[in-house]
């Protein structure tokens, strides 16, 4: 897997557009399992402790966790 991050990582837990980003990579090391929402529409996923993931969404909507966890705006290539 080949990541390019395109901000500095950030401490999730409020409501946050990640830089604008399109694609965010998100890090759950908070030492439990947590809910990951988009804000915008409401859904959400549950993110297991120790996982990462790669959320695509509008860069003008916003992503919020349940905890601790670290996120980042990536580039992406979908091929």
């Amino acid at each position: 897997m080949i990541v390019k991050p395109k901000s500095i990582e950030i401490a999730l837990s409020t409501a946050n557009t990640v830089s604008d980003a399109s694609c965010v990579r998100i890090y759950n090391d908070s030492g439990a399992d947590v809910l990951i929402t988009n804000t915008t529409s409401g859904f959400g996923f549950t993110l297991p402790n120790g996982a990462i993931t790669f959320v695509q969404k509008a860069t003008d909507e916003t992503l919020t966790s349940s905890g601790a966890v670290k996120a980042t705006s990536v580039a992406f290539n979908i091929s």
